[in-house]
């Protein structure tokens, strides 16, 4: 399970172990999952987090923590999940 670090534009740091991260247009998500399903561990406003940070544990023992980046842009983006432009006219092909 991954250590997760995250600094709040309050100033303030809290440190969530979890398997997953998730975003949506407003919400970061960590996730553990359970009984076959994703459930959040916590849940933080986008407009909160100030940084994400993951840790990794080097092969001699010891961790460094790396920045994460955030899978949504400022205009809700998703592009894990938007693999093609949205089609307004609403047809097929």
């Amino acid at each position: 399970m991954a250590t997760y670090r995250l600094r709040l534009r309050d100033g303030s740091t809290v440190t969530h172990r979890a398997l997953r991260i998730r975003t949506d247009a407003t919400t970061l998500y960590l996730e553990d999952r359970a009984a076959g399903a994703w459930r959040p561990v916590v849940d933080y406003r986008l407009d909160d987090v100030e940084r994400l940070q993951r840790r990794f544990v080097e092969n001699n023992g010891s961790w460094v923590w790396m920045e994460e980046r955030l899978s949504v842009s400022r205009t809700g983006h998703r592009p894990w999940r938007d693999s093609a432009p949205p089609n307004p006219s609403g047809q097929v092909g």
